[in-house]
């Protein structure tokens, strides 16, 4: 029997589905309320997260760790839950839950928008114009909160659904018999595999709680994943965290066969402006990342110029005499220059190392990365935006040649990141002119052989000494760097720096 998540926009029919399964079916059922009031007695910060991300506000680094708490401790409950493979699950975005377990059902339910306005009208003692308007604005914020919490605005897109329903033109009780006869199909029964794998994420979401709620771990950025009932933490060897410290937090974890602890290989400082995870330089770095095993640390730069951007607390929210249903006026968004969306991606790689934002000039980011940490390269990205090309190009070779003395490591830019340590179509193109050069050079000296060794050494050198010492003198270095070339693009195109 599978795992039915019904997800459907605030206000429907969802709830109603999920009891009428529940009765028909005698399956446990757990909603979305339960979830949310469990997760604040556990001390999730659910509140605030709410707020600092429908009103985009906040250090987006803390909201980063509060949004994997609240993912741990869903994940927990929803797995704990699970009776003989059996649950019914009612929420926004139940169908992005436990990804990869086969044996559940993703039912999408759309219900009528005049049913949802009767709805809000009887249940918040609304007039119908600020139902409606209430509506609007709940749909949105739900919009901001499924693309932080989960990468994704799916809403009703039927790819992210193995079942549809509009209650358009059927009631509950047709869609709940349709989900009864759909939970008997083979394709959805539980399989060894797919129980293994919720057994892996609850297993994970335990470990990740565990290490939140221990005061030497619960401010490090841990990798936390399982395998087979193995769990692998990799943590940064710079924090103060090591092996010891996470296997003491993660004592007693219950059907856990095996405690990885291991400090990521490397990491990379990545220092910019703005970010932006669709653009070519995160592609670049998120790929020699992957390949050196190595954790990417964001550092976003303010300029002096821009201190007005600097968060402020979150207030607490103004109260009126007057029911609004939660409706207020919206803060103005704050543009965190791309870094949530850069975090989330690295996230969801494996690849996050934590990340921070300063506000001043070339000094404020040499004293930060001075407290930094190890980092086997740094990448400066677009810097001075405000400034023309030439200041731009002077200002960051003198960040580079700064970060270079103080750090004691490799420094780039981003656009010289393809073409120092990755491969593609331009080192393709300059793999196969090369190689073929070096071919045809080796060619010619084959089949000119004698020539060739007379001028070395023959009749030729002694009429001609000084040719010969000239030749020798050109031509060795000039075959060295083709032939250093052609070996060095391949040992990049294979992942040998």
């Amino acid at each position: 029997m599978p795992i039915i998540m019904i997800s459907g926009a605030p206000h429907g029919l969802s709830e109603a589905l999920a009891k009428r399964l529940q009765d028909l079916t005698g399956w446990p059922m757990l909603g979305r309320r339960v979830l949310l009031e469990e997760a604040r007695k556990a001390g999730i910060k659910v509140g605030r997260l709410k707020t600092a991300v429908i009103k985009s506000i906040g250090p987006q680094e803390k909201l980063a760790r509060e949004k994997d708490l609240y993912l741990a401790f869903i994940t927990k409950r929803l797995c704990e839950s699970v009776i003989d493979d059996k649950l019914i699950y009612c929420g926004r975005f139940g169908h992005l839950l436990c990804p990869g377990v086969s044996h559940r059902i993703r039912v999408g339910l759309t219900t009528p928008m005049h049913v949802r306005i009767k709805n809000v009208m009887e249940q918040l003692n609304l007039p119908r114009e600020k139902a409606i308007t209430y509506l609007e604005q709940i749909d949105a914020d739900v919009a901001k909160w499924s693309k932080f919490i989960h990468r994704e605005t799916a809403g009703q897109d039927p790819r992210y659904y193995d079942l549809c329903l509009n209650l358009q033109h059927i009631n509950v009780e047709y869609a709940a018999e349709m989900i009864v006869q759909m939970a008997e199909l083979p394709a959805f029964a539980a399989t060894k595999e797919s129980r293994r794998q919720l057994a892996d994420q609850l297993l994970a979401a335990r470990a990740r709680l565990r290490l939140a709620a221990n005061d030497q771990t619960k401010n490090a950025e841990l990798g936390v994943r399982a395998k087979d009932g193995k769990l692998i933490v990799t943590y940064m060897p710079r924090q103060k965290v090591n092996e010891k410290i996470i296997k003491n937090a993660l004592a007693g974890l219950e059907d856990c066969s095996e405690k990885l602890c291991t400090p990521a290989e490397t990491s990379i400082l990545w220092i910019q402006e703005r970010f932006d995870p669709e653009s070519e330089a995160f592609n670049q770095i998120n790929q020699l990342a992957q390949r050196w095993g190595a954790a990417v640390e964001l550092l976003r730069v303010v300029p002096a110029a821009g201190a007005e951007e600097r968060p402020e607390p979150i207030k607490p929210a103004k109260t009126s005499d007057e029911y609004t249903g939660g409706v207020e006026d919206d803060e103005p968004e704050r543009d965190d220059g791309g870094l949530t969306r850069t975090m989330d991606e690295l996230i969801a790689e494996g690849r996050f190392a934590g990340a921070r934002t300063i506000y001043g000039d070339k000094n404020d980011i040499l004293d930060v990365g001075q407290e930094g940490g190890n980092y086997s390269l740094v990448v400066i990205g677009e810097m001075f935006l405000d400034k023309g090309h030439e200041a731009r190009m002077r200002d960051t070779r003198e960040l580079a040649i700064g970060i270079r003395d103080r750090f004691k490591v490799p420094v780039i830019t981003s656009s010289e990141m393809q073409s120092r340590f990755l491969f593609g179509k331009r080192q393709m193109i300059k793999l196969v002119s090369y190689a073929a050069l070096v071919a045809f050079i080796y060619l010619l000296v084959f089949k000119f052989q004698d020539p060739i060794l007379s001028l070395l050494g023959g009749s030729l050198h002694e009429q001609w000494k000084w040719l010969s010492s000239l030749a020798v003198g050109l031509f060795v270095p000039f075959v060295a760097y083709c032939y250093s070339t052609v070996t060095g693009l391949l040992l990049k195109a294979v992942g040998i720096d």
